[in-house]
């Protein structure tokens, strides 16, 4: 199966907290993280139903708590939505906001990001 490419605004987000990781800047990299996946929540079927304007970080503590997504993207969301002086707070914040797109998306595209 053919996979759909992500749109740019997710591709430069992921981008961006790689870059930001790479550099050592964590908590830049998890805001990139977090950016990238309110925007693919946003494209898939769980955003229906929400008013108003939600922030990244609310989106991803949603998404933690969304029954129909498999439990590791959800733990994934879990990490991520943590503050930095948490234990238990996602040290890969890019690998955790993959998984969670994928997860978001697997109905459009298959279940897997397309390789660049």
């Amino acid at each position: 199966m053919e996979r759909v490419p992500l749109p740019i605004e997710i591709l430069n987000e992921l981008e961006s907290a790689c870059k930001a990781s790479s550099d050592g800047n964590l908590g830049k990299a998890r805001v990139c993280a977090r950016r990238a996946v309110g925007i693919a929540f946003r494209l898939s079927h769980h955003s229906k139903g929400i008013d108003g304007i939600v922030t990244a970080i609310e989106i991803v503590r949603r998404i933690a708590v969304l029954q129909d997504l498999p439990v590791p993207v959800r733990d994934a969301a879990r990490r991520l939505s943590m503050s930095v002086v948490d234990e238990e707070t996602s040290t890969k914040p890019v690998d955790d906001s993959i998984l969670i797109i994928e997860g978001l998306l697997r109905d459009i595209q298959g279940g897997h990001l397309k390789e660049s």
